[in-house]
């Protein structure tokens, strides 16, 4: 009962304090990635030592790092995947490597061994995904070129990090690789790693068919739970990083085709995981590194800061970023993040980096990523872009589709007003909540979204803000009239349409706000009516004459009830 209580008591000494520091962070301006850090400095043994058991602090920052890692690999879609292999994915490759190269070199010179150096180079060369997205949600709308420039080169990084996982253990040459067990290491990650891309996916796919043909929200969520859980003892079985687990768990339900309803479902607690990750990485800051070489460290901070900036700017030339955004998005991508604490962390494992650089490299990290909103002061009187209001925190906000148009329902009626749309160019996203119709309609090529369209999460990720029409095609009358509600008052842009079962539900879909509302029977009893007409010996023409006015009649005593409903 004890340890109970006092793990209890470390959790929430753990929020308590991301909860008190962050808000006056953000308001000083520093983001809440350092106001995270600074918590985890301020609970910490340097600070006041509220948490100073060195187990409960190993495993926070096992478990954030675990669970920061399986974000990494579920942001990787196979939308961005697919737009990354256009001109930034040798961008992306470029500016890594000369950023590593620079930093091992820098090393050498000081006088560490080259493979010690190489892998400082790795780790410092990535970017912090956290700092960056809250920058570009502060400053640019999503869409923008630099800001789909600065996503797709942090995700070359983030991509970049599973082969250095992999390999990471034959760099320990004074224990694992001269006994040979960091190539046994090597081997059993890289096969286990081409093989579960090849034959879990296939597999998965059939497998979450099935679990959703269910019918049951939280039967889907357990599958998922399970399948990354599932991972993790296997990689462990295999002596296997969980790191590595986790994040080929993420890539894996990225891959699938209900991979948007996983990354959804988590997004609320995105921001708070990240938190977690950076106060169990400040709580282990060791500064007694820099108290025995401020100048040093403070040195080799500006170095790698103004180091990467130099080439970032250079390599985004090359780009679609517009010459005056160049500065400013080297900016943001100079420091060093959270994916090169996990790095080293794993290197001190592997024995590939000595702990007395470790501390050092993590307290460069740390002081690198304080020096973006100081750094940015400057840089954005170069900027032309207006700031904007908004902000969010956080690595792996879900992605927002880029959609003109957004059906809700893939039945009858959503099915042939969304291919309509398609065939004829215009930009579609489809919800839909049935297992059979989500299949089919990623068969056909649309942009699917799988959930309840009621979910505003669902909606936001679908491209609610930026879409200009809503058609809400769903079975349920009950469901449709909230779904109006809610979209009428939350996004006054939005022209919303919505079919009706009959007159009761057209008027009510009106007075909930619909623009428009349709009779789903009502075009088809419309065109046998007009045959009627003609088999009981009309002309043709009159008969379409006749149907034309009475669609017209509907039409005007349709939008006198929707006055009607509105006063």
């Amino acid at each position: 009962m004890a340890d109970t209580n006092s793990l209890l008591l470390n959790i929430f000494i753990y929020l308590l304090a991301g909860l008190l520091v962050v808000p006056s962070a953000r308001r000083l301006g520093l983001g809440p990635v350092f106001g995270y850090l600074l918590a985890g400095i301020l609970i910490g043994p340097w600070g006041l030592a509220l948490i100073r058991d060195v187990n409960t602090i190993e495993l926070f920052a096992r478990v954030a790092t675990v669970l920061l890692l399986f974000l990494v690999g579920l942001q990787a879609t196979p939308d961005r995947l697919k737009r990354l292999a256009g001109e930034l994915l040798p961008l992306g490759l470029l500016q890594f490597g000369l950023t590593a190269l620079v930093i091992t070199l820098v090393a050498i010179l000081i006088g560490h061994p080259w493979y010690h150096a190489l892998v400082a180079g790795l780790a410092l060369s990535i970017s912090s995904d956290a700092v960056a997205r809250h920058t570009f949600d502060e400053r640019y709308p999503t869409g923008s070129a630099v800001t789909e420039s600065g996503l797709q080169l942090l995700l070359a990084q983030s991509m970049l990090l599973l082969p250095i996982i992999v390999f990471l253990p034959l760099f320990g040459f004074d224990t694992q690789a001269s006994q040979g067990d960091g190539l046994l290491t090597v081997f059993k990650g890289a096969v286990f790693t081409v093989v579960l891309g090849v034959a879990a996916h296939l597999l998965l796919q059939q497998a979450f068919r099935y679990v959703v043909s269910i019918g049951l929200d939280e039967v889907f969520a357990a599958f998922a739970v399970l399948l990354v859980i599932g991972l993790l003892l296997i990689v462990d079985a295999l002596s296997l990083p969980l790191e590595l687990g986790a994040m080929l768990s993420g890539l894996l339900l990225a891959r699938s085709e209900y991979g948007s309803a996983i990354r959804i479902a988590t997004s609320p607690f995105t921001g708070l995981l990240v938190g977690m990750f950076f106060i169990s990485t400040g709580m282990q800051i060791d500064f007694a590194t820099f108290i025995r070489k401020p100048l040093e460290t403070f040195a080799l901070v500006a170095l790698l800061v103004f180091a990467k900036a130099w080439i970032i700017r250079n390599i985004v030339r090359y780009a679609s970023v517009p010459r005056q955004q160049r500065i400013w998005l080297a900016t943001v991508l100079a420091q060093s993040g959270e994916l090169a604490f996990v790095v080293i962390a794993l290197a001190v494992s592997y024995q590939a980096l000595p702990e007395k650089l470790a501390a050092q490299l993590v307290l460069v990290i740390a002081l690198s990523m304080l020096t973006t909103p100081l750094l940015l002061f400057n840089a954005a009187r170069r900027d032309s872009l207006p700031a904007r209001l908004q902000s969010d925190t956080g690595l792996g906000n879900a992605e927002e589709a880029d959609s003109q148009v957004i059906v809700a329902g893939f039945g009858r009626v959503g099915k042939v007003v969304a291919q309509l749309l398609n065939d004829n160019g215009y930009r579609v996203v489809v919800i839909d909540h049935n297992p059979d119709r989500f299949t089919q309609l990623r068969q056909a090529g649309f942009v699917g979204f799988y959930g309840n369209a009621l979910r505003p999460d669902l909606l936001l990720a679908a491209g609610v803000k930026r879409a200009s029409v809503l058609v809400v095609a769903i079975d349920d009358s009950e469901a449709a009239v909230a779904m109006v509600r809610e979209a009428h008052r939350e996004y006054a842009h939005l022209k919303v349409l919505s079919r009706a079962v009959d007159t009761d539900g057209e008027y009510r879909l009106l007075r909930g706000g619909a623009d428009r509302a349709y009779g789903e029977t009502f075009e088809t009893a419309l065109l046998m009516g007009e045959d009627v007409l003609e088999l009981v010996g009309m002309n043709p023409l009159d008969a379409q004459a006749v149907a034309e006015q009475y669609r017209d009649h509907a039409l005007e005593e349709q939008a006198r009830l929707a006055k009607l409903a509105r006063r």
